[in-house]
């Protein structure tokens, strides 16, 4: 019987340790584990290109008229899974705007495995080490306008109309953003 005493002590001493975060809002365990839907976040020229990046810029024109998302103020580093911080607020309202964080996971300052999930969603979309710590790199990232990103993607729509929609038997195809040939 001493076994499953000291095994139920040193659960309870993890569940009451002070860092341990608040687990208590809205989490779910298995969100993290399943939470990278991003099947590849290598770009690949395919017919399908255009039609999605005309997808994607009138899902930013009604996020840019909608006044775009909020700046993530946060320490590179500081904000990881189990974390309580008043910034996690406005990460989460930045996720939820582009899709990355479902509006039921809710609005509060838990960086709780929803948050993570959906951090590790975005970088993986952004070509980022899918680590779920908010970086200096993803952050960055994080708090591009989206502004900016639209014009990105008006920019990568004409370079695609301008490509040629044959390329030949031989073609080299090198795609420096996946540094792949």
């Amino acid at each position: 019987m001493a076994a499953p005493a000291f095994a139920q002590g040193a659960l309870d001493d993890l569940i009451n340790a002070p860092r341990r975060g608040t687990w208590d809002d809205q989490f779910d365990a298995q969100v993290s584990r399943t939470a990278v839907t991003t099947v590849s976040n290598t770009p690949i020229l395919s017919p399908q290109s255009v039609p999605n990046i005309q997808t994607a810029i009138a899902q930013y024109q009604q996020i840019v008229s909608a006044g775009g998302w909020p700046e993530v103020q946060a320490q590179p580093g500081r904000l990881r899974l189990g974390v309580v911080d008043p910034s996690v607020q406005a990460l989460r309202q930045r996720l939820m705007i582009v899709g990355d964080l479902r509006r039921e996971a809710g609005i509060s300052s838990s960086f709780d495995s929803y948050v993570d999930g959906a951090v590790k969603r975005f970088q993986a979309r952004h070509g980022l080490p899918a680590d779920g710590v908010l970086g200096e790199y993803t952050i960055k990232a994080l708090n591009v306008s989206a502004d900016v990103r639209l014009q990105q993607l008006k920019t990568n729509l004409i370079r695609l109309q301008t490509f040629p929609v044959e390329l030949g038997r031989r073609h080299v195809m090198v795609n420096i953003p996946a540094t792949y040939i």
